[in-house]
């Protein structure tokens, strides 16, 4: 499927459109087709609390609804309640809210559902060898577009009715901008992971506003912390690691002393940010603490990113390393922040002389 709808985006607001650089399904692949409403086959196998709003009408949002007639459709919604939703999870706790209630909130928002398909998708794709797994590949693609336009509407509208669905697949589209360049390989493409991870952040971007306005209208609380995400005791880090986000201070101090004071604070609260990213998974261990950096950074950082400023994408450097920790512990990341830090030490070499140490640390963080 073409992803016009994704260019015409990015065109209006002047960025290179990319859209995770990577072309639609091919021809020969069935686009998913409308759901039919209600649809009585997905709530047999929603959540318990389903039952107690069926009698309810489902209201719609967004584009047209899809239609959930396929085997491959229902494979996908099986996998993402069965495995697929527990990769997702920042805890245990977690668990019923991406298992039953955000299932049953994608009865009612469409981008919502396509997200929760294409993720699951992926998924079953990452378990397959080609050529099985590019089939998985081009439909995780397909619905991924078919998300894309209304949930750029959403996030732009927030409201208390789809603050959940919008921050649920805000979740989920940063999670697809990591694997897609890894899964990519098996049709033989060679995708870049550090342009799929700056997408990420510019669809994301307003990601931060989510935080800010909707916290107050988060059902129960599904996505916040009772103590607040940031109130959490920060553990002292390493000493290698403290060394070398300290080098990263220093540079940008250094680097950019001449510069507009402006831009030297956007490095600045970058760097800020990725330490406490750091304190706090060093603490809880969580998928949280390291995606939360790409959701809260301020934009004019995302913008030096699209920029390609040799400081901005030296910090990004420093989050790879971060997300491999995350290597062999959920499927989405597998190799992913090993790949990130292996493009940038080639993008950003030849460099300055005082480059060279804080290019060294996230090299042997992530054992090359």
């Amino acid at each position: 499927m073409a992803v016009t709808s994704v260019r015409k985006d990015a065109s209006s607001r002047e960025l290179k459109c990319t859209y995770f650089n990577i072309p639609g399904a091919r021809k020969e692949t069935s686009p998913p087709a409308a759901i039919p409403a209600p649809m009585q086959s997905l709530s047999k196998i929603a959540s318990s609390e389903a039952a107690d709003h069926a009698s309810q009408p489902l209201p719609r949002h967004g584009a047209s609804p899809l239609k959930f007639a396929s085997l491959r459709e229902l494979e996908l919604m099986h996998k993402f309640s069965t495995e697929t939703y527990q990769s997702l999870c920042n805890e245990p706790t977690d668990h019923h809210v991406w298992q039953s209630v955000i299932p049953r909130k994608a009865l009612e928002y469409n981008f919502l559902m396509s997200g929760i398909l294409a993720v699951a998708s992926l998924h079953i794709a990452s378990e397959r060898e080609p050529p099985e797994a590019l089939s998985y590949i081009d439909t995780a693609l397909e619905f991924h577009d078919l998300a894309f336009a209304p949930f750029r509407h959403a996030i732009t509208n927030l409201t208390p009715a789809n603050c959940d669905a919008v921050f649920a697949h805000s979740v989920i589209t940063t999670v697809i901008g990591i694997a897609l360049p890894q899964l990519a390989a098996a049709r033989e493409e060679n995708q870049s992971m550090t342009e799929n991870i700056i997408v990420v952040f510019e669809l994301l971007h307003g990601t931060t506003n989510i935080f800010t306005i909707s916290r107050p209208w988060l059902q129960d609380k599904l996505f916040t912390s009772r103590r607040g995400f940031w109130e959490t005791q920060l553990s002292i880090l390493d000493s290698e690691t403290e060394a070398a986000l300290d080098r990263l201070t220093t540079l940008n101090n250094d680097m950019l002393a001449g510069a507009n004071a402006e831009q030297r604070g956007v490095v600045k609260n970058a760097i800020t940010l990725l330490r406490r990213c750091f304190c706090r998974y060093d603490h809880n261990r969580d998928v949280a603490s390291i995606l939360a950096w790409v959701a809260t950074v301020d934009k004019e950082f995302v913008h030096a990113l699209r920029c390609r400023q040799p400081l901005a994408l030296l910090v990004l450097m420093h989050w790879g390393a971060l997300l491999h920790e995350l290597d062999g512990k959920v499927w989405w990341a597998n190799n992913s922040g090993r790949a990130l830090v292996s493009e940038l030490l080639n993008a950003l070499r030849p460099c300055d002389v005082r480059w060279e140490g804080a290019l060294q640390w996230p090299k042997r963080k992530i054992g090359l």
